[in-house]
């Protein structure tokens, strides 16, 4: 019998913030980015407003994620993740919840890329929103710079304000340009960590338009599950 590609025991357990904004292949939030079957549970006092803050979140909205992850990890998810990388500052309080393995953002992987690129000045992130992410979000591994959307793009703008309709076209300049102003702010950047889950569908275009290796929470999470599964035959 042939595969259909997807194994049924493994699987990806997703909080998702309150939004309804188009999400394209590549992203968190669009099932078809994933080689494994995808569980949603919306958190809905979660949207980017109260999310992508420069503070931890108040205690009535982490409650709801951990009841949220609860909620997941009794239908037995293989592991657990969100679509907000902002949610880095929930990660601890997620991970000791039980066995099943968390990974809240791509920022969780800064350690690992300071020790393989030779040093946290040497990793750029881009990100959401630039004014509001800092060590809280990346637990002291500060990154060696960090360039965002800007408030008047376009894309930022269908993410904050949940628009129902997304110009491609200009969405990819939009972080073709942020690229672009990382690497001429820090030209000896080693390698691109995409803290925004909504940036992953440019992920190939970042890497050809740079040069440089492109690390986001959707290769994480094949990562982390790779490990567990075995491929289907």
């Amino acid at each position: 019998m042939k595969s259909s590609g997807k194994i049924s025991h493994i699987s990806i357990g997703v909080l998702k913030l309150n939004t309804n904004f188009p999400r394209l292949a590549g992203d968190i939030g669009n099932p078809v980015s994933f080689h494994y079957p995808v569980e949603y549970i919306t958190v809905n006092s979660a949207v980017p407003a109260n999310i992508t803050v420069a503070s931890k979140l108040p205690d009535s909205l982490q409650r709801e994620f951990i009841t949220a992850a609860q909620n997941l990890i009794a239908t037995n998810v293989s592991v657990i993740t969100t679509t907000c990388g902002f949610l880095s500052t929930m990660q601890q309080q997620l991970s000791q919840l039980s066995t099943t393995p968390v990974i809240c953002s791509a920022l969780e992987l800064l350690p690992l890329l300071k020790s393989i690129h030779g040093g946290a000045h040497r990793i750029g992130v881009l990100t959401f929103n630039k004014k509001s992410l800092n060590e809280i979000h990346t637990a002291g591994v500060a990154p060696g710079i960090v360039e965002g959307l800007l408030p008047t793009d376009h894309l930022r703008q269908v993410i904050s304000d949940d628009l129902n309709s997304l110009d491609e076209k200009l969405a990819l300049e939009n972080v073709t340009a942020a690229s672009n102003r990382l690497l001429e702010t820090a030209p000896d950047t080693s390698a691109l960590l995409l803290e925004c889950t909504n940036l992953s569908p440019y992920k190939h275009l970042i890497k050809k338009q740079t040069g440089l290796p492109v690390y986001d929470v959707v290769d994480a999470i094949h990562w982390l599950l790779d490990a567990q599964a075995t491929k289907p035959t």
